[in-house]
């Protein structure tokens, strides 16, 4: 029995160095080191100085090669178009017939009217030879009468069929035309559009903004006629549109620019790039429009001196289109900070 519980202790012995002996042969196991912090990048303070120079408020847009003359054109009577006989870049005539209107029987009526008018000039001749001898004055001004209502009927009658008609005003090109043929229109709503290409100009449609506020007679346009090719022009006339409109609200401002070298060629209905000098200043305080800061109606900038930084309120000029032009709150030289 004590040999047994010895045999016991040995085994046990040597199942616990067996168990110590393969656990020594795993690898150990290593904990990763958390990595050191880095330092965040030192804020950089981005500045600009203070500077003097040109800035311009510029309008950049596109213009149209129009005619100096040009006519929208309409009847002075409400109908249906019976025909139209030209189509856009027509060349036409002065007197030519663009359209008409349906007219029912009102050239049948027109006709029996200049054949009474006819008789009645007849009657009142035969009348007026007569006068003293066989006919008292009496029915001679009842003659005269006669014939002065005929003539009124086909003046009627001349002047509502021509109300129906449209005829060029002068000689030139169609530039649109806005109906087709069995169109119901209202009277005075423009249905062709002609001009004379004789004389030349440019046509600027701008939308109501604080900018055309900005325009007058006389200013300075640049236009890119073609390429890199840019002319001078100036503005001639700011009028407002008129097309296919009753109503002034719908209307737009449009500016007619005029070269200042009227010799330059320029290619009726063409589009070019026109840019209209606003405001501009030779030698103006200017900083980057990113440091003028706006908070609640409040403009200013951050002013950098030495390592302290102060709110400096400004009064801004003109907006270019990456620089302001300062009036009031800085000097040239001092160092503004950007955002």
């Amino acid at each position: 029995m004590l040999g047994l519980k010895r045999q016991l202790v040995v085994l046990s012995a040597l199942i616990l160095l067996t168990m110590g002996a393969g656990c020594s042969l795993l690898p150990a196991e290593e904990v990763d080191a958390p990595p050191p912090l880095l330092a965040p990048p030192e804020a950089r303070t981005i500045t600009y100085k203070v500077e003097r120079g040109y800035i311009a408020d510029e309008l950049r847009t596109l213009g149209r090669v129009a005619a100096v003359r040009e006519a929208t054109l309409y009847f002075r009577r409400s109908g249906r178009i019976r025909q139209l006989l030209v189509e856009p870049g027509d060349v036409i005539e002065k007197g030519q017939v663009l359209a008409r209107l349906e007219t029912g029987d009102l050239e049948h009526r027109l006709k029996l009217a200049q054949v009474d008018l006819e008789l009645a000039d007849m009657e009142y001749q035969r009348v007026k030879s007569l006068l003293g001898l066989e006919v008292s004055p009496y029915e001679m001004k009842m003659k005269e009468l006669a014939r002065q209502k005929a003539v009124l009927e086909v003046e009627r009658l001349e002047e509502e069929l021509e109300a129906s008609t449209i005829r060029a005003p002068f000689d030139g090109r169609v530039v649109t035309v806005y109906n087709r043929e069995r169109d119901a229109v209202d009277a005075y709503r423009t249905v062709v559009k002609v001009a004379d290409p004789v004389e030349l100009e440019i046509q600027v449609s701008l939308p109501y903004s604080a900018d055309v506020n900005k325009l007058v007679r006389g200013q300075k346009v640049l236009i890119n006629i073609s390429g890199e090719t840019w002319v001078d022009g100036y503005i001639h006339q700011i009028a407002t549109a008129d097309e296919r409109s009753t109503s002034s609200f719908d209307n737009q401002p449009v500016v007619h620019i005029r070269l200042e070298d009227p010799a330059v060629k320029l290619e009726f209905d063409s589009l070019v790039r026109v840019v209209i000098l606003l405001e501009e200043a030779e030698d103006a305080l200017l900083v980057p429009k990113s440091v003028v800061r706006n908070y609640m109606g409040r403009r200013f900038v951050r002013v950098l001196e030495g390592d302290s930084r102060r709110e400096v309120d400004v009064v801004v000029g003109i907006e270019g289109d990456t620089h302001v032009q300062i009036l009031k709150g800085l000097e040239e030289g001092q160092i503004v900070i950007g955002r």
